[in-house]
């Protein structure tokens, strides 16, 4: 979240903290009430965009690392093996499609590992009974074609997530925003009616409505109290 957005955030939770140990001087005020209850809505709103931004691209690379390991691990055994057979079968076109090594698998960009190894994988098949006696199960073809396909799966989670993220900022602008015209229009208004009866809870509200500006020195002023 940018630094600005979560320094009028954090004005939101004291303000939600300063109006909850007063509830009941407002309770009974139905327009403060309800005041009360959409601003807390955008607190909850806005917790949730958080969580979205908040993706762990880590995670997804590394995932999607471990699975490229396993991917291009299983296509090597299998290549090492169908090139054995090839040389004894005299197979020269099947031997040279056979002839990779854990560099050329990993070398390429993303994508194109998935598609080296779905050679090995398609072109292993297509003489599945044969290689057999060399070490390739019908089991071990089924695995590769898993490994790819996982692969394949989280190969644009990355971006996905970085797509998320971006929709959850416009999303927490534009609702940090509205919870302020809440506060400015509605509650900021309202607060009169506890300027001498409940002095205590207004005094408390408009010092937690102040936004700290934890980018430089000093803060911005505070709102100005309606007037009486």
């Amino acid at each position: 979240m940018r630094k600005d957005l979560e320094d009028r955030f954090t004005m939101f939770y004291a303000t939600q903290t300063a109006v909850d140990a007063h509830n009941a001087a407002w309770a009974a005020l139905l327009p403060f009430a309800n005041a009360v209850t959409a601003f807390k809505d955008k607190i909850v709103a806005i917790e949730a965009e958080i969580a979205k931004q908040t993706t762990d691209l880590e995670g997804y690379a590394l995932d999607k690392g471990e699975k490229k390991e396993k991917m291009i691990r299983k296509g090597l055994e299998i290549a090492n093996k169908v090139y054995a057979f090839a040389v004894d079968d005299g197979n020269t076109v099947l031997r040279e499609k056979m002839d990779v090594s854990y560099s050329d698998l990993a070398a390429p960009r993303y994508a194109v590992i998935a598609q080296k190894c779905q050679v090995i994988h398609d072109e292993a098949n297509a003489v599945a009974a044969s290689i057999v006696a060399y070490g390739v199960a019908a089991g071990d073809l089924t695995d590769l074609q898993t490994l790819i396909d996982d692969y394949e799966a989280v190969i644009s989670a990355p971006r996905t997530a970085i797509t998320v993220r971006k929709g959850a900022m416009e999303a927490i602008e534009a609702l940090i925003k509205e919870g302020t015209t809440i506060l400015t229009t509605r509650m900021d208004k309202l607060m009169s009616e506890f300027e001498l009866t409940k002095p205590d809870f207004y005094q408390e509200y408009f010092d937690a409505r102040i936004v700290v500006n934890t980018g430089a020195k000093g803060g911005d002023e505070p709102p100005a109290p309606p007037e009486p």
